[in-house]
């Protein structure tokens, strides 16, 4: 069963009923940062403006497009930046976790069975859990965010990203062979969000291609996503590198509930297996549709969605599928 909750009002007040046996926590990724993000959170609860508040001081100028939408003379959609993109989701996702355990106080007695982000939400995820503070969850996103803009913006690494909807991992697998027969290496499974959505990241013509003869393979359609960079593959090797130094000066701290890891799909309280995963998860595809498979085999009853986004529908169609 997948429960999603919209913190946004004041339907983060929720009957303990409606989420029954064990939980796990989902934490969205890049692709739900939209103008006005967090303003709810913002206007009705201290607890979340403390978190947002902190974004002054790690990403100042952010909070104003978040809540409003000016950001000095940039047009909205700098949000499409993903240096923007992962400090503005982190920071909305704790202040709307931190929010409903205050609103709801039997939560937090409450342990859940694990906590599972998606991608940039892994960070989020893992602050929730207590492996990081939030101050140092927003720090890592922002430079986690900047180097992965950098090193994906320089001529060799630039690249987008495709969503093929109504098609199987296997046909994925079989389009990015077919690309690279005709163009050479450069397209990736990067997402293996559910069961009929999947994501390839790669160089601009792989991308272009395999969006052009994604139905030959038996796909229904391909989206062409609105990033600027092509992540979760190869072509951020060098922003892994730079990510995995910056990572070392970090404590990580056993987390209170099992994370499920990105690039493996595995529950770990391995605070060592967490750091990995962040840092391999910049050039390795994320295994979702695993890693809900595997709060299934470890207990799962109810998913509960932190924030605005689409993972309790993947977590939905994956447990059927």
């Amino acid at each position: 069963m997948a429960v999603k909750t919209e913190l946004l009002g004041d339907s983060a007040k929720i009957e303990e009923e409606q989420i029954p046996g064990q939980i796990v926590y989902l934490f969205p990724g890049q692709g739900v940062q939209e103008v006005g993000m967090g303003k709810a959170l913002y206007e009705n609860s201290a607890t979340a403006r403390g978190i947002l508040d902190q974004l002054k001081h790690v990403k100042p100028g952010l909070l104003n497009i978040m809540l409003d939408g000016s950001f000095e003379d940039e047009p909205v959609d700098v949000f499409d930046d993903t240096a923007i993109a992962q400090p503005a989701i982190v920071a909305v996702s704790l202040a709307a976790y931190f929010w409903f355990l205050e609103r709801n106080p039997s939560f937090k007695e409450r342990q859940p069975l694990a906590f599972l982000g998606h991608s940039t939400g892994q960070m989020s995820a893992i602050a929730a859990a207590g492996v990081i503070d939030k101050k140092t969850a927003l720090d890592m996103a922002v430079e986690r965010g900047r180097l992965m803009q950098e090193i994906g913006q320089k001529k060799e690494n630039k690249g987008g990203m495709v969503a093929l909807l109504g098609g199987t991992l296997e046909q994925a697998e079989s389009l990015c062979a077919s690309a690279s027969e005709t163009l050479g290496e450069g397209i990736w499974v990067s997402n293996d969000n559910t069961v009929d959505q999947i994501v390839l990241s790669g160089r601009e013509s792989h991308v272009a291609f395999a969006a052009a003869h994604a139905k030959e393979v038996g796909i229904k359609k391909a989206v062409r996503l609105p990033v600027s960079i092509a992540a979760h593959c190869p072509l951020m090797q060098e922003a892994q590198d730079l990510f995995a130094q910056y990572l070392k000066n970090i404590k990580f701290e056993k987390p209170t509930s099992p994370i499920i890891l990105n690039t493996s799909a595995a529950a770990t309280l391995d605070p060592e297996e967490i750091r990995e995963d962040l840092i391999r998860g910049l050039t390795t595809g994320v295994k979702f549709r695993e890693a809900l498979q595997e709060a299934q085999i470890i207990g799962v009853k109810s998913f509960v969605e932190i924030g605005k986004g689409p993972l309790s529908g993947f977590a939905e169609k994956a447990i059927q599928g």
